[in-house]
């Protein structure tokens, strides 16, 4: 009897673990797997670009160049945040064969896209208090084809979908513990992520939005002066991380930002783009192509899943108004809404120039996984 007693305790034991941690069990199946599975993946289409770019920044951070002058012109106004490891790792380890520097960049982004994946489930443990709807969050994450795929061989746009969730679960624990330290890790989140992308300003804006607004219903002066406090700081370090990992910003800031922000735009590469049987020039794409490929490469439950979420979202901000303007659960589904819609109405208004489906908008994946949970 004492013996079942006790092998009952170690099986419940058991199973409470796996409950607890089953988040971290889950990515580290998908690591093993990965790391397997990396070599076996060709380059992406922006692989020299990539490497060029960040070898003439070295050279500039090194002092060995007056400026960051490469072949690539248009691509000075990326960041280095995640290429600049992924050369002085080649460098640490000697990797000069070809397929080792391959190999190595796509098990770290992998890697890294991983890292978003289990912020994701932290966030929806959050969210839902509920381990089976973070554990399916997570799922959805890390089993989309098109994104996993990409998560070998895309340094540029999966790595800023993994930042950009980062930078999620961070600004809803800004919010909730509303403390000076996180709102400055927010800031550094955010300031990376701008970084690799400039749609990370997006963020920077709706932080900015909302902590005005909180200023703005804070019950005392005293209150206020907190509030406005926490807010610069975020912002001083968003502008500080983003600086400080764009070299090129170094002798002017401003041309950076512009150059970084045209790119959404209006890129100057201009090729044909194959878009349902026919051949376009990327900047003569018609305006639902991001949608489009949107909804054509999302598994269908997901997508139904997805805008439902979204309409529930915006339901409870037109029927709940306050929860718009105060610092409530309410209002951060309203920005889960807002950073997964908007971006996809943005790029169909300007005209936004893209290739290869809707990559540069792999970001709206990280909100849009949480609205279908």
């Amino acid at each position: 009897m004492i013996n079942l007693t006790l092998h009952t305790h170690k099986g419940r034991a058991a199973v409470n673990f796996l409950v607890a941690h089953c988040g971290l069990l889950v990515c580290g199946l998908f690591l093993l797997a990965g790391l397997g599975l990396a070599g076996d993946y060709r380059e992406g289409i922006d692989y020299v670009v990539q490497r060029e770019n960040t070898r003439v920044n070295l050279g500039y951070i090194l002092g060995k160049a007056d400026r960051v002058d490469t072949r690539f012109p248009h691509d000075r106004w990326y960041g280095v945040a995640f290429e600049l490891p992924l050369l002085l790792a080649e460098g640490a380890w000697g990797l000069e064969d070809y397929y080792d520097v391959h190999r190595l960049r796509a098990s770290v982004t992998h890697l890294f896209f991983l890292v978003g994946g289990f912020f994701c489930y932290l966030l929806a443990y959050r969210l839902f208090n509920n381990r089976l709807l973070a554990l399916f969050a997570l799922l959805l994450f890390l089993l989309h084809p098109r994104i996993y795929t990409h998560s070998f061989i895309n340094t540029k746009d999966l790595p800023f979908l993994s930042m950009f969730m980062v930078a999620l679960y961070l600004t809803e624990r800004a919010f909730r513990k509303d403390t000076a330290v996180a709102f400055l890790l927010l800031g550094v989140a955010v300031g990376i992520a701008t970084n690799l992308r400039i749609m990370g300003i997006m963020l920077l804006l709706a932080v900015v939005g909302m902590r005005v607004l909180d200023a703005a219903l804070a019950r005392d002066w005293r209150e206020r002066k907190r509030i406005l406090a926490t807010g610069g700081l975020f912002v001083a370090a968003v502008g500080l991380v983003w600086y400080g990992l764009a070299p090129n910003a170094w002798g002017d800031p401003l041309a950076q930002l512009t150059g970084a922000l045209s790119l959404t735009t209006s890129h100057p590469t201009v090729t044909a783009v194959l878009f349902l049987g026919e051949w376009i020039l990327s900047d003569e794409l018609p305006a639902h192509f991001g949608l489009t490929w949107f909804v054509i490469t999302m598994p269908p439950p997901v997508l139904l899943l997805g805008a439902v979420g979204i309409a529930i979202a915006a339901a409870r901000g037109l029927t709940r108004p306050g929860a718009v303007f105060r610092n409530t659960g309410g209002r951060f589904w309203l920005l889960l809404a807002g950073c997964c819609g908007l971006p996809l109405l943005g790029a169909a208004l300007v005209g936004s120039t893209m290739y290869d489906g809707w990559r540069h908008l792999y970001f709206i994946y990280a909100p849009f996984v949480l609205l279908a949970a």
